[in-house]
């Protein structure tokens, strides 16, 4: 996990996570951790706490990034997903803002982008290769804060569709 300018993260050191099969992020409340969830599941969902993107940005910075690597099957493949403020247009408007979003795939000679035209249809062909969707996700596996109860507020056939989407 590679990130910059996201959230309290400026400039970091790669979280190398190769070979764990379980980690615990433990810490002092404000420490960083929820923001660690949040990052991955921005990059590979585009879902974080913040009401916008652009909350995402550290502040007194204008471009946030987030690199995740991860393998599926016998593949690797990284998502890289940016946002990046754009200037004052005045009339006390906020200034406006773009994203990107970028899938690839490691091979011999590096990496190849398997990106699409639209953030929307790489989004797509990533929750494909996961064979998950973000709701799928906080409702199975990850305990989003102050939200543990997420499941149990599903309606019964909420309920039964996110389990078939596990159990496939």
């Amino acid at each position: 996990l590679e990130l910059r300018n996201f959230l309290a993260y400026r400039e970091c050191d790669p979280l190398d996570f190769s070979g764990l099969r379980t980690v615990c992020l433990t810490g002092d409340n404000g420490a960083g951790k929820s923001s660690l969830l949040d990052a991955m599941t921005w990059a590979l969902w585009g879902q974080a706490r913040a009401r916008r993107d652009d909350e995402l940005i550290a502040q007194h910075e204008t471009e946030a990034r987030v690199a995740l690597t991860f393998s599926e099957g016998d593949q690797n493949f990284q998502v890289v997903s940016t946002r990046k403020l754009g200037r004052a247009t005045g009339r006390g408007r906020p200034p406006g803002s773009s994203g990107t979003l970028d899938l690839l795939v490691q091979n011999e000679g590096g990496w190849r982008s398997l990106s699409e035209p639209r953030m929307s249809e790489t989004q797509v062909k990533i929750e494909r290769l996961l064979n998950l969707t973000y709701e799928t996700f906080v409702n199975s596996a990850y305990l989003k804060q102050g939200r543990a109860d997420e499941f149990t507020l599903r309606t019964p056939a909420e309920r039964k569709g996110v389990l078939a989407e596990i159990l496939s």
